[in-house]
């Protein structure tokens, strides 16, 4: 089940509140310390001015910056904004990964393991044939069908099981 997500906007007269509701959304400890600067023009258009609004200097959590028109930016070290990449990257492998299991389970496949290597192998192959080495372009689904197609032996066929009033 996947879902759309909607970007927040954070405006009107209540900025602070709401910043600090999405700074505790996003985990941060006592976010009624979190820093909060607004930017400001100059007389240089080369140079912009930042006032302190709540919070301090000193403080290593991310920062929201409240920009032209209310805008507001988040402010954060390199080694968070990396980190927060690779937990995406791992969630991703993880989401495509019980996604294949799914599929393969689905078909019934006589040893999930075996139909597991089968499928990692075809994967490994697509992405070394494409230009585009991105998981998620893959169709899981088809996949696990042309296994299933050239690799019947791999899965069960529910006209192989007797039922109940057949002879």
């Amino acid at each position: 089940m996947e879902m759309d997500v909607e970007p927040v906007k954070i405006t009107g007269s209540n900025l602070l509140s709401q910043i600090n509701k999405m700074a505790s959304e996003l985990g941060i400890d006592n976010p009624q310390n979190v820093t909060i600067v607004k930017l400001e023009d100059t007389d240089d258009p080369n140079k912009k001015t930042l006032e302190l609004v709540q919070g301090s200097w000193e403080n290593s959590a991310p920062w929201f910056v409240i920009g032209k028109d209310d805008k507001v930016y988040v402010l954060s070290s390199l080694e968070a904004i990396l980190h927060l990449i690779k937990s995406l990257n791992e969630a991703k492998y993880e989401n495509f990964n019980l996604k294949l299991e799914k599929a393969i389970l689905e078909n019934l496949p006589v040893d999930f393991n075996d139909v597991w290597v089968v499928a990692m192998s075809e994967i490994q192959k697509r992405l070394s044939e494409s230009k585009n080495k991105n998981l998620l372009d893959i169709d899981i689904k088809k996949l696990v069908q042309e296994i299933k197609k050239h690799h019947p032996n791999l899965f069960m066929r529910l006209k192989d099981f007797p039922f109940q009033g057949q002879q």
